[in-house]
C-alpha cells in the first residue's frame, strides 16, 4: 500500500514494497535521477514520458537495478501532483536508488539575467546518465546562489567546454551555433530545441576555453533554467555582447512547451 502524500510534502520516498521511508541524502549513493519541471493548473509535469524513459536509460547505463517500473513512478508522481499545495512552477527530482524511489521538490526560481559561471574542470563518470553518485558535481551546487551562478564544466585534460552543472550549452555567433555532443548528458530541452529550429547553422562539437571569446552568446537550456544566457565568465574575461539568439530560442521553446 502506497502511503498518501501530505499536501505540503517537499520530499517523500518508498522502499521496494511501496512502504514510506525517510528520503535519503541522494548525493554520493548509487542511483539515477531526472529533474522534471511542473507548471500549470492543475500542476502538470513537462515532457514526463521523455523524462521517465531517460531515467530508465540512466539506470541501465549505471547498472542500477530498478525497484519500480515507469508505470509505478508515473503513478507516484501523479498522486503527488493531485494532492500537493506547493505553488507552481516547481521542480521534482526523481531519484531511483538501489533501495528506494524518492521525490525531492524545490521551487523553480527564476534565473537572473546577470547569471555568471565559475569554471569547474570535471568529467562525469558516465556523462550520458544522470547519476546521484557524482557528488563532486551535484553535491557542490550548494556552494552556489543557483539563481545567480552556475558551474561551467570543462574537460580536465583538453579544456573542452562541455555543459553546465544544471544545463546544456549552446554557443552563438550570428546565425551559427556550436553545440556540444560528446561527454555530455543529452538534454531533453536541448533535444526539443534542436528538433524545432532551422534558421541556424549548427556545429556539433565542444569549443575550448580559448575559443569562448569568439562567441557573442552562451545559452543554457534545461528543465530548471529553461532557456537563459550567461552574462559573464569572470575567470576568462568573457562577457555577453548580444541576446538575439536567446530571444529566438526562447520563442521556439515556448512553442515546444505548448506542444508538450
Amino acid at each position: 500500500m502506497v502511503t498518501p502524500f501530505s499536501p505540503t510534502s517537499s520530499t517523500i520516498a518508498w522502499d521496494r514494497d511501496g512502504a514510506s521511508v525517510p528520503p535519503p541524502e541522494p548525493w554520493g549513493g548509487k542511483g539515477a535521477f531526472t529533474t522534471i519541471r511542473v507548471e500549470g493548473t492543475p500542476p502538470s509535469p513537462l515532457f514526463l514520458n521523455t523524462h521517465l524513459a531517460r531515467l530508465e536509460e540512466s539506470a541501465r547505463l549505471l547498472e542500477v537495478k530498478a525497484i519500480v517500473s515507469q508505470v509505478q513512478i508515473r503513478e507516484r508522481i501523479t498522486t503527488f501532483l493531485s494532492s500537493t499545495q506547493i505553488p507552481v512552477p516547481f521542480l521534482v527530482r526523481v531519484c531511483l536508488l538501489e533501495d528506494c524511489l524518492a521525490l525531492y521538490v524545490r521551487p523553480a526560481n527564476p534565473t537572473s539575467p546577470e547569471l555568471s559561471a565559475r569554471i569547474l574542470r570535471h568529467l562525469r563518470p558516465v556523462p550520458e546518465a544522470k547519476s546521484t553518485f557524482d557528488k563532486e558535481l551535484y553535491g557542490r551546487l550548494g556552494e552556489l546562489d543557483i539563481g545567480m551562478e552556475d558551474f561551467l564544466i570543462v574537460h580536465p585534460t583538453d579544456d573542452r567546454v562541455l555543459e553546465s552543472a544544471t544545463s546544456n550549452l549552446l554557443f552563438a555567433q550570428d546565425n551559427h551555433l556550436v553545440v556540444p555532443e560528446e561527454d555530455i548528458l543529452p538534454g531533453i530541452v536541448l533535444s526539443r530545441l534542436l528538433s524545432n529550429i532551422n534558421v541556424f547553422e549548427i556545429d556539433r562539437r565542444s569549443p575550448t576555453l580559448d575559443e569562448l571569446v569568439t562567441f557573442d552568446e552562451i545559452i543554457l537550456c534545461g528543465s530548471g533554467r529553461e532557456v537563459v544566457s550567461l552574462a559573464t565568465i569572470p575567470e576568462v574575461g568573457w562577457q555577453r555582447s548580444s541576446e538575439k539568439t536567446l530571444l529566438k530560442l526562447r520563442k521556439t521553446y515556448e512553442t515546444v512547451k505548448v506542444q508538450a
